[in-house]
């Protein structure tokens, strides 16, 4: 029988905790190679992590899997878009700060 290998999930940072900025560079970096190899899953618990220690772009980077247009333009197979959660997740990093985020939030919230 075969075995499957699992992708490891990072730890929870504790609530409230600022990750350092390897850290956080080091899920978003983690989660991009998982969307690039069609693991949006766990793309999305690596991007989770980092935004829920305060991190503006990971928060992008989440709402774009859940982003119909996102997910149409990166070609991902049998991914299904969630606009509600995109604009969650917009929303929440544009409170963090990511300046890009009204961008997104203003393309989404037009259609």
């Amino acid at each position: 029988m075969p075995l499957t290998v699992a992708t490891p999930v990072p730890a929870s940072p504790p609530a409230g905790r600022v990750l350092s900025e390897p850290e956080s560079s080091a899920l978003l970096a983690h989660g991009d190679l998982l969307l690039r190899k069609g693991d949006l899953a766990a793309a999305r618990l690596f991007y989770e992590r980092a935004a829920d220690a305060g991190d503006g772009q990971a928060a992008i980077r989440l709402g774009e899997t859940f982003d119909p247009v996102f997910l149409d333009h990166a070609q991902l197979r049998g991914a299904r878009g969630d606009m509600a959660k995109a604009l969650a997740w917009y929303r929440r990093a544009r409170d963090l700060g990511a300046a890009e985020a009204g961008v997104l939030l203003q393309g989404l919230e037009a259609k």
